[in-house]
């Protein structure tokens, strides 16, 4: 009489996902991909779409608060001089790669 015994040699593993954070870098490039109009300026709409990219559940506000925070000439747009403090702003936000 022979048994069948149902023996499992490697165990299940249940895959984790990594999460990261984004690089200076990252970013960088993240938002230098979204100007759109090649103007080398973000403007209200190209920086919500980079949050949002970047995780921001409310990307409008997260928007409108780095114009606040960044944009030193009050002209409404992220401009080349005030670029490195925009990325700065992100990274102080501790956004993750999914």
């Amino acid at each position: 009489m022979t048994r069948h015994v149902d023996v499992q040699c490697w165990p299940e593993r249940k895959s984790k996902l990594v999460e990261l954070p984004w690089s200076k870098e990252q970013v960088r490039e993240l938002f230098k991909s979204f100007d759109k109009d090649g103007d080398g300026k973000l403007s209200k709409e190209e920086l919500k779409a980079a949050f949002r990219k970047l995780g921001s559940r409310w990307s409008s506000f997260r928007a409108m608060k780095a114009l606040r925070y960044v944009d030193s000439n009050d002209d409404g747009q992220i401009s080349k001089e005030e670029f490195n403090d925009l990325v700065n702003y992100a990274l102080e936000c501790g956004y993750l790669i999914r």
